[in-house]
């Protein structure tokens, strides 16, 4: 999503103008690669947009890559999902506006379903306790980071 500088005073008015119409997992992927416990995980956030002029939808892609303490692959997970919201009537709205309400508003309205996806998956693989911490903006301009934590002994 762009860095690009947007007039908050604009974001605040599109945000009132918007309501969540649902979130829906498109995908869903875990692989387990050995038995080790992880020991370091890496994860990413990506984000697509896609709007018109009643509706804005946001692709989130969330992948995680746990390793052991010896740096080997212990597991792959990933979960992506579509969140889509209705926009009601008013003025043209810039791509600005739409990339500060997906880095603003609309990641943090996914993040507790892909954070709760991202658990199931390593639950299933064995992965106990496997958990994404909370998202936090550590420098702007670096986004938000997340960070992985738990526990895999059984």
């Amino acid at each position: 999503m762009s860095d690009s500088k947007f007039d908050f005073n604009e974001l605040r008015r599109f945000v009132s103008r918007v309501d969540l119409r649902g979130i829906i997992a498109q995908e869903c992927h875990a692989v387990r690669h050995s038995g080790a416990a992880p020991e370091r995980v890496t994860v990413s956030l990506d984000t697509e947009v896609s709007a018109n002029r009643d509706s804005v939808d946001y692709r989130f892609t969330l992948s995680c890559e746990a390793f052991d303490e010896a740096d080997d692959a212990v597991a792959d997970l990933s979960v992506v999902l579509l969140a889509s919201f209705t926009v009601s009537e008013g003025p043209e709205v810039p791509e600005v506006i739409h990339h500060a309400f997906g880095a603003n508003v609309a990641v943090m309205t996914a993040y507790p379903y892909l954070r709760q996806h991202v658990h199931d998956l390593a639950n299933r693989i064995g992965l106990v306790n496997f958990t994404l911490g909370l998202m936090k903006l550590s420098d702007k301009s670096q986004g938000f980071s997340i960070v992985a934590t738990g526990d895999s002994a059984h």
